[in-house]
């Protein structure tokens, strides 16, 4: 059985799994309008994995969390300035938590938390136009 807090732990993480499938999906465009249609920039939301999952990682050494660090490297670090969103997020759903402690855990989720539900709201009112 799980303690309460694990348990919490891999909700908060298939939450984050959910809501990042329907983000990494989505267009953005540097133009106006749906990223589909006519000119301008078309990014979709995965191009910016590397910055997301760096933000995790700067919010735990600002968080004096060096093994949050070590956690999110073991667990998604796939080569010099290449890392796997989808399999952090994989590694939290599944309890696999290496060396780390809960509080670097929740901080690595908590961090998640943040930036994937700022990116869904700043991008709701229509800036990802296509699924």
């Amino acid at each position: 059985m799980l303690a309460d807090g694990e348990g919490d732990r891999r909700r908060r993480a298939a939450d984050l799994t959910e809501l990042w499938g329907r983000l990494s999906r989505q267009h953005l465009t540097g133009g106006q309008g749906c990223g589909c249609s006519f000119g301008g920039l078309m990014f979709q939301a995965s191009d910016f994995e590397l910055d997301i999952v760096e933000f995790v990682i700067a919010g735990a050494e600002q968080a004096h969390l060096p093994g949050a660090v070590v956690f999110v490297d073991a667990v998604s670090r796939r080569g010099p300035d290449r890392y796997s969103l989808p399999a952090l997020l994989k590694a939290l759903a599944e309890g696999d938590h290496r060396a780390a402690t809960p509080a670097e855990i929740d901080c690595v989720i908590e961090r998640l938390n943040v930036t994937l539900s700022n990116i869904d709201r700043a991008h709701a009112k229509g800036r990802f136009a296509c699924d």
